[in-house]
């Protein structure tokens, strides 16, 4: 069987046909999916009725949905007038009898963040349930956002020294892998710390897979004369990390164009909408430290130019996995020469949140895909592909919660062999 690549680049490519696994769901006994639909999930209602002045019909409304959980029916939306409802309404049917520990754990939780949508009417108010997170989120991570600043300056001063692109682009790269430990779904900003890499010993002993190499050769033979796409994740210091990757690309030519593919609505708590990215250079270009205020005004430049631009689209917002990629969306990404995907949410869905054996390798799970594609990630659930058998031992021995606590991650790479 021919690899469903691009004819020019993908020709002679072969794959191994791999049976799918079965989804993951809330009523695997002991899982983190299960954890999440009992445990987590009302804990998010509680969180968002504590951080925002609802009026009393929203807060009747979140209080049903929380009630609902774990062992109430799914339902259907209440508004259909938003752009969306066709299309939930297609995704509700199979499950409307079927309680949220029995449908799968992705269509549980995107679902969830779904019917937050429909009861705080986010359609017609444009109210973001989740920006007092945000915000909290983005200011806490000050002093790391000056840190990362000062990195991409001194890439700029270096001159005559000129550091090499591929040492920009593996750093760049590494940063917004570890910037995906901002997870605010996981770690509230005013809760737990989130376990950041710097805390870590060494951060390439918790790195699993890293096909960084192949990504770095693939970007440097483009010559700066081909787009990379971003499938963005958590807003925070994450974004700031993934604006940071858009920023070294543009910058140093490595990229002509970085189109940043983005949620239509919030979901996840923290992940990325449209008003996230004017927000968060806002408040770059504001900043105190003069780098910072350098690097966002950079990147206002980057968007002014048409060069940095962002993509939302209600597919990222759907239960669908990549395998359901629209026909429009796959012909658009594929005029892209990488799409970089972020974060466990997306990587869920890049995978079909399935019970996938561990030790597939990372090509032949998404070999359906007709474009290059690298995912930054760190492991937030028990869901994992591209490990050896003594890799899955060892961790099973060292860190019992390996899989969910975020202090280990991947960089895979499916794509053309360019060695």
């Amino acid at each position: 069987m021919k690899k469903n690549w691009n004819m020019d680049t993908f020709m002679g490519s072969t794959v191994t046909i791999i049976k799918l696994p079965e989804p993951i769901r809330g009523k695997d006994p002991g899982s983190w999916a299960h954890s999440t639909i009992v445990k987590r999930l009302p804990e998010i209602i509680d969180r968002i009725l504590k951080d925002n002045d609802f009026n009393p019909g929203t807060i009747e409304e979140l209080k049903v949905l929380r009630n609902e959980l774990p062992e109430g029916t799914i339902q259907r939306l209440r508004d259909s007038s938003t752009a969306d409802f066709e299309e939930w309404e297609a995704y509700i049917t199979p499950f409307e009898s079927s309680t949220w520990l029995e449908v799968p754990w992705f269509f549980a939780e995107v679902y969830f963040y779904r019917r937050i949508m429909d009861a705080v009417g986010y359609f017609h108010t444009g109210i973001d349930p989740f920006f007092h997170q945000k915000k909290q989120g983005l200011l806490q991570s000050e002093p790391s956002i000056q840190r990362f600043a000062r990195v991409l300056q001194d890439w700029i001063d270096s001159g005559v020294k000129k550091i090499s692109p591929k040492t920009m682009i593996q750093d760049a790269i590494l940063n917004s892998l570890w910037g995906n430990q901002a997870d605010l779904s996981l770690w509230p900003a005013d809760g737990e710390v989130s376990p950041s890499h710097k805390n870590l010993q060494n951060v390439r002993d918790h790195l699993l897979a890293d096909d960084s190499g192949e990504i770095i050769r693939l970007i440097t033979k483009g010559r700066g004369e081909g787009r990379i796409d971003i499938l963005l994740d958590n807003a925070g210091y994450e974004l700031v990390s993934d604006l940071g990757l858009a920023d070294t690309l543009l910058t140093h030519g490595l990229a002509s164009r970085v189109v940043l593919h983005i949620k239509a609505h919030p979901v996840f708590v923290s992940d990325v909408i449209e008003d996230d990215i004017r927000n968060t250079i806002d408040t770059l270009k504001k900043a105190q430290d003069e780098t910072v205020r350098h690097f966002g005004i950079r990147l206002d430049m980057h968007l002014s130019s048409g060069r940095l631009s962002s993509a939302p689209h209600f597919f990222w917002n759907s239960p669908l996995s990549m395998q359901e990629l629209s026909v429009k969306l796959r012909e658009d990404i594929s005029l892209s020469a990488l799409l970089i995907i972020k974060g466990d949410a997306n990587y869920r869905r890049l995978l079909g949140d399935l019970h996938w054996n561990w030790t597939t390798a990372f090509p032949d799970a998404v070999n359906f895909l007709p474009f290059p594609v690298a995912a930054l990630r760190t492991l937030k659930a028990e869901l994992a592909v591209g490990l050896s058998s003594e890799q899955i031992q060892e961790l099973n021995i060292k860190d019992k919660q390996w899989l969910v606590n975020g202090r280990w991650g991947v960089i895979h790479f499916s794509g053309p062999s360019l060695i």
